[in-house]
Parts: C-alpha cells; structure tokens; sequence
C-alpha cells in the first residue's frame, strides 16, 4: 500500500471522530447570533403600574365566589405592558428581552439573552410561533438563531422541564391545575382572548401559593418549622384569650430566624420562612398541601391576630409583606393596590388604613430580602422590637369605606394630585420608622 493510500486510509478512519468535533461548534454558529433579535425600550422602563392595576379589575369577575366561564381580552399595548413589568420584576436577567406579535390566527414570541463564549458576547435568539389549531394552541415552529429546533425535541425538552419543576416545587400542581383550567386561547389582529373555567376553589387556592411561588421541599420545612414555633406559642397562652397582637408572634419568630441566621443559615430564606409562616397563620390558610406526614404536625389553635386591634391589617401586613419576600415589591404592590381598587367596585370599599398595611408590609418583605446587611439589620430590629408601632404606623378606624363612586367624586382618580399626596404622606410616614427607616438608607 502506497504513502497516499495510508493517508486516506487514516482520514477515512478519523474522520467521524472529527466531525463529532466539528458538529457541536457548527451547531453553535448557527444557534448564536452576534445580536439580540429582541431588545427592551426605553419605554420599557417607564410602566404605568396603575394602567396594570386598572387591567385586573377590569378583567375581574363581580363576584370571585362564582364559578363559570370568564373571558380576559388583552391587545397589543396591554399585552407588552405586562411583558416590560415581567422583565423589569426579573431581576436576576437583566439583559433578558421578549417580543410579542399578534395576528389573526397565529403569534410569534422572539426570546433573547447573551451568552458569554470563549469570552465572546452572543446573544440567544429564540423565536417560536404560535398557533390556533381547533381551539388549542401548538407550537407551528422554533429556531434557535438560524437553527431550526425539531418539534419533537422541543416536546422531550418540555416534558423533562415540566418533571423537573414537579418534583422540586411543592405547590406546582396548582400552577399546573390553573392553566389546566384554560379552555381556549385564541389569537386575532392585535388582540388575544382567554377563556377560563374559573373555579373558586382553585383560584383561591393559587392566591394562597403567590404567597410561596415555586416553593421547594426545603422552603417547605423551613416554613413547617416557623409555622410549628406559631403553633406552640399560641398553644401556651390562656385558652380564655381569643385574640393577640402580632407582636406576640412576630418577635419570637425573628429572634429564632436571627439566631439561625448566626449559625450560618442563609438570611434571606429564613426571613422568607418567617413571612411566609405569619401569613399561612394569621390568614388561616390551609397548609394541607406543605404537610407530607399529618400525624407528625401539631393541629393549631386559632386566635385571632390583631395590628391596631383589628384583624384586616394583620391580614394585609403578613400577606403584603409575604408575597413581597416570595414575588418582589413590584408584584405585591400591584396585588395590594388592584384589590383595593376592586373592593371599592364590588366588595366593601376602598380603604387607606388597608392600603397603608399594605404598604408597610410590602416594606416589611423588601427589607428582608433586599440585601443581607438589611436583612440582618433587620432581624436585630424585629428581635429587639416592643410596639406595633416599629413597624406599622396608626391609621384610622376606616368606618365609612369609599365606594368606586365616593373615591372619584373626591380623588377623580388615583392619578390625582390629592389621591398621590395622600399616598406620599403614607409613604412618608412608614419611611419614617426606625426599621425601614434603616432599609430604605442602604
């Protein structure tokens, strides 16, 4: 055999070998682009918060307790508001950017993220359509740059993701059970409609999980641990005594976090537990999905827990502050705000002295979890606290409510000059207290 037959016959035999090498930078190239498809406005960070409140009352139903099909219509505008408001809640991707289009019939979603290789700057650029096909939506296609991405594996990738989440966040069944309960997306010009089998008893319960998003077994215990400490607190005191201040157990249980904390537990998830605990307690809510073994957690003994000695602020402080520390201030804020606009419409009124409990507890879950000086700061202020006063300034009683008429015959709107110094003056005045006092100078 001659020289050059030895040549070919050693590429012949290395060349699978090489273009296992080669294929995954080829795929690379094709997948990474040296821009972003998709990238976020400058109006992006300008969002009308108020515009999202007025959106979910709006598409709310009159009476929550009914169940029945409901129907929540989005255009193009209302759709990329949520979208900037999503981004700018996401914190941890900053450069992370989403395009939505809509037309008759079909959508297209552009997804884009940078990628550092070799130290090089790429961005990721997804883009998906979307199909109505029979009343259910499919995905038509998906290329990854200039890669076009099997359906099939994106169906695999799909399934392992959905495993995936299932088994590391106790609460993603109801998640999963909540766009279960969507009957049909449809997609028109500009416009997208759902429509919704609204059941009460789901909805209330996802309304309880906003409280611990995406919870995972450890969070779990950590709350169970906070929650068994509420349990043994109440259990000691007189079994004549029916209601308690929430100092009674918000001290306690910061110390613990506090001392914990010293140990070398991670400060944020410890405050988190706290919250979370205090709003599963003071709300009553139901803990039978965070309880794996029943026989192993005490039963509670219920008394009502009081701010001001009335029981709405306690709800509103613990679950404020609670789905701060899960969700961000932005999303509690707008949660609190659109269900005092929405009592005013349909329910008991607007109230200032809800919407300040509101506030104060979504100051309360920001300094908890804002960085680990102010969360530690915190926890010293709470262990060594003494009055409601440290934390929730006096309001009034709230006898007369306003109704959605009363409120704007006296503030037009909550873009008012009055109705925004009534909430800067709120805002002043929890400020001004020594806890987030402290936060808010960091």
């Amino acid at each position: 055999m001659t020289k050059q037959d030895n040549s070919k016959h050693r590429l012949f035999r290395w060349w699978p070998l090489g273009l296992v090498l080669i294929s995954p930078l080829v795929l690379l190239s094709l997948a990474l682009q040296s821009t972003p498809a998709s990238q976020r406005s400058p109006e992006q960070a300008e969002i009308d918060v108020q515009r999202i409140e007025q959106l979910i009352v709006d598409n709310a139903p009159s009476s929550i307790s009914s169940s029945g099909e409901r129907a929540l219509s989005l255009d193009q505008s209302e759709l990329e508001l949520l979208n900037a408001f999503a981004l700018q809640n996401l914190s941890d991707y900053p450069e992370l950017s989403t395009e939505f289009q809509l037309n008759d019939g079909n959508a297209t979603v552009t997804i884009s993220t940078p990628v550092r290789l070799l130290g090089i700057k790429q961005f990721l650029n997804l883009r998906a359509e979307l199909r109505q096909t029979n009343e259910s939506l499919q995905i038509h296609s998906i290329t990854a740059g200039r890669l076009p991405i099997p359906l099939p594996l994106v169906t695999l990738l799909s399934g392992v993701v959905q495993n995936r989440l299932a088994s590391t966040y106790v609460n993603y069944q109801e998640f999963k059970d909540l766009y279960q309960s969507i009957e049909q997306i449809s997609f028109r010009e500009q416009e997208l409609l759902i429509i919704l089998n609204w059941e009460p008893r789901l909805i209330t319960r996802v309304q309880a999980q906003a409280e611990q998003f995406f919870l995972s077994a450890e969070d779990r215990e950590r709350i169970l641990s906070y929650y068994g400490q509420i349990v043994a607190i109440v259990n000691a005191l007189p079994k004549e005594l029916r209601s308690i201040s929430l100092n009674t157990l918000l001290f306690p249980l910061f110390q613990t976090a506090q001392a914990k904390t010293e140990l070398g537990a991670d400060v944020y998830t410890e405050n988190r537990a706290v919250l979370q605990s205090l709003s599963l307690y003071v709300n009553e809510s139901d803990i039978s999905t965070l309880v794996t073994n029943r026989n192993g957690q005490a039963r509670p003994r219920q008394v009502r827990v009081t701010i001001q000695r009335r029981e709405d602020l306690a709800q509103h402080f613990t679950s404020s502050a609670a789905i701060t520390a899960s969700v961000g201030a932005g999303v509690a804020g707008i949660l609190s705000n659109s269900k005092e606009d929405y009592d005013a419409r349909y329910r008991t009124g607007f109230s200032f002295s809800d919407l300040t409990a509101n506030i104060a507890g979504v100051a309360l879950g920001n300094a908890a979890t804002a960085d680990i000086e102010t969360a530690q700061k915190l926890q010293a202020l709470l262990a060594e606290a003494e009055a409601e006063t440290d934390y929730m300034p006096i309001v009034a009683r709230d006898y007369t409510r306003m109704s959605e008429q009363d409120f704007t015959e006296q503030y037009q709107s909550r873009s008012s000059d009055a109705y925004l110094q009534r909430l800067a003056s709120i805002n002043l005045e929890i400020a001004q207290l020594p806890i987030y006092q402290f936060a808010l100078e960091q």
